[in-house]
């Protein structure tokens, strides 16, 4: 386990509880990631930015879960000196229990130096694509994890993609009959990494908007 993937679980273990190992022995972070698909994903990210080098990077997070990408993007900014941005449009209340920790989550980057942002909203409405463009007109990283329903993530392709100014992602792009990849394919982003550990469920997609 490289250092990035260990300051990652242990920080979130540390604001989130103990993370929960699958039959398979890969951390799931209690079901909202594959360990080797999460670790693989951001093995990628350092990849591009140890070629395109950035002393400042912004990430936007379209569906957050905890506020797991934005630790990983926390722990990636301080690893590599970077001063960092984190935005996230989240619907609080769509899955109110675990959202909770979001603040958590929030309050732990911007205590740590790592602005953060939270916006409390359906990702899909004009009042919310609005409120995400006034915190920043675009973004390093675009990571797209909201509803897996074919037409709002073709929604979110159309709001958010345009904002990616070096990488978009998606998460759960499997089972390739499902919403996400469908959208995917329909909305014509070519993704560059397909990172899939079982064709049946979840997978990250990764499209370099500046090989």
């Amino acid at each position: 386990m490289s250092q990035l993937h260990k300051n990652i679980v242990d920080l979130y273990s540390l604001l989130h509880g103990q993370v929960i190992y699958t039959n398979n022995n890969s951390v799931s972070f209690q079901g909202s990631q594959k360990q080797v698909e999460f670790f693989k994903a951001w093995d990628c990210i350092s990849d591009y930015y140890s070629k395109n080098k950035k002393q400042e990077l912004t990430f936007l997070e379209v569906g957050a879960w905890k506020g797991l990408w934005g630790l990983a993007f926390y722990e990636f900014c301080k690893l590599n000196n970077i001063k960092g941005k984190y935005v996230t449009v989240t619907w609080i209340s769509h899955d109110a229990e675990p959202n909770k920790c979001l603040h958590n989550t929030i309050q732990h980057l911007n205590s740590n130096g790592l602005e953060a942002v939270l916006i409390d909203g359906d990702s899909t409405d004009s009042q919310t694509v609005d409120q995400v463009k006034n915190a920043m007109a675009n973004y390093d990283i675009v990571f797209i994890d909201a509803s897996h329903e074919y037409d709002y993530v073709m929604k979110d392709i159309k709001n958010y993609a345009p904002m990616a100014k070096d990488i978009l992602a998606f998460h759960d792009i499997r089972s390739k009959d499902a919403g996400v990849y469908k959208a995917i394919i329909d909305s014509k982003v070519v993704l560059n990494e397909e990172i899939v550990d079982s064709e049946d469920t979840m997978g990250i997609g990764i499209k370099y908007i500046k090989p």
